[in-house]
């Protein structure tokens, strides 16, 4: 897609850019943990239709981080998705992080710090946050309390 007839095209690409720069600065190379990274960038129409979306999957142990930002209201999300039978449970990061004593900054502490760096800080923020606290979180047997 040309990216003149997506103007949000270039925030996309500095999203997941961002995540996989520092996702690989803090874990090395996402095949040796048998992960799976992955962005969408998205040209459909509809409500979530311009959102970037980045990915770190470990389809063996039916867990995902999934980071998303909406450049037209400039919302983030930040979950872990956990397969269960039926379906699959999404845990807010930010809850996740402030309930087990990791961190207390969020969204809006980062933002408000980033300047504009604001993917790279987002990033530094969340997987950061995953290598000092909570590393195993992608693995089936860490417990999710």
């Amino acid at each position: 897609m040309d990216p003149e007839e997506d103007p949000f095209m270039r925030i996309k690409t500095e999203f997941s850019d961002a995540f996989r720069t520092v996702f690989r600065e803090f874990f090395g190379d996402e095949k040796d943990h048998q992960y799976e990274l992955y962005e969408l960038k998205s040209e459909e129409s509809g409500p979530k239709g311009d959102w970037a979306t980045f990915t770190v999957r470990n389809a063996l142990g039916g867990r995902a981080v999934v980071f998303r930002f909406d450049p037209r209201s400039e919302e983030f999300y930040a979950m872990l998705k956990v397969q269960v039978f039926p379906g699959e449970e999404d845990w807010n990061l930010d809850s996740f992080f402030e309930r087990n004593g990791f961190v207390k900054a969020d969204f809006w502490d980062v933002k408000n710090s980033a300047g504009e760096w604001l993917f790279h800080s987002l990033a530094r923020h969340y997987l950061g946050t995953i290598f000092v606290f909570c590393p195993r979180i992608l693995e089936p047997d860490y417990i999710l309390e």
